[in-house]
């Protein structure tokens, strides 16, 4: 009889406990199955945008690679249109710039870059398309405003890129007449990994001694 009794009482503490907490525990359930199936749609999101912006990719390469300028552009803008925050459309803006310059269309391709520079989150990206961009002002005469792209406090850590600045700082100066200044910033290129035979042949070309 003791059992009995012993048993009805924790049946009884069992439902009271669950007129007290059940509603809590069936939302709890409720929003941790929501919660898998929340994480596994996103994943699943995330996994197709990435495969969908990779073909998209590879179609650029090829587009590229068969010097088919249109279908390059069309799927350029396919990629900035679609999955603008990837690293593709990061490659997709330098493309699109390349295309504008072999067109001759040089504010175009500064308009890309400019949209490189400011929005990529990956460095590299973001030096290649400055220094791309010095060379772009150095072709339309504008000596002074690649001069200042290329020393810009904006520039930030050089890295492998420390090189390639001062090649072409070594060119902007050049254009300017300053010939001391281009040797020095070659020389600079050089010590600095930037070492081949055109580099060098420019530097030859000024008739600058080391002094």
């Amino acid at each position: 009889m003791a059992t009995h009794i012993h048993e009805e009482e924790q049946v009884e503490a069992l439902k009271r406990w669950w007129k007290e907490n059940g509603t809590s525990v069936i939302a709890g359930v409720v929003l941790g199955v929501a919660g898998i199936l929340g994480w596994n749609t996103w994943q699943n999101y995330q996994k197709t945008q990435a495969e969908q912006s990779s073909d998209l990719y590879m179609q650029l390469l090829q587009a590229v690679d068969q010097g088919k300028p249109e279908l390059a552009q069309g799927v350029t803008q396919r990629l900035l249109e679609q999955y603008p925050n990837t690293a593709y459309a990061d490659f997709a803006r330098l493309v699109q710039a390349k295309l504008s310059m072999d067109a001759g269309k040089l504010e175009e391709a500064k308009k890309s870059l400019g949209q490189l520079m400011t929005q990529s989150k990956d460095p590299n990206y973001r030096h290649i398309a400055r220094l791309r961009m010095a060379r772009i002002l150095l072709a339309m005469g504008k000596q002074d405003a690649a001069l200042a792209l290329l020393t810009s406090k904006e520039v930030g850590e050089l890295g492998r890129f420390a090189g390639h600045y001062e090649e072409i700082k070594g060119d902007v100066y050049q254009a300017q007449g300053k010939l001391k200044e281009a040797a020095d910033a070659y020389r600079r290129a050089l010590a600095l990994g930037r070492d081949h035979a055109y580099l060098r042949t420019k530097l030859n070309d000024l008739g600058v001694g080391s002094s």
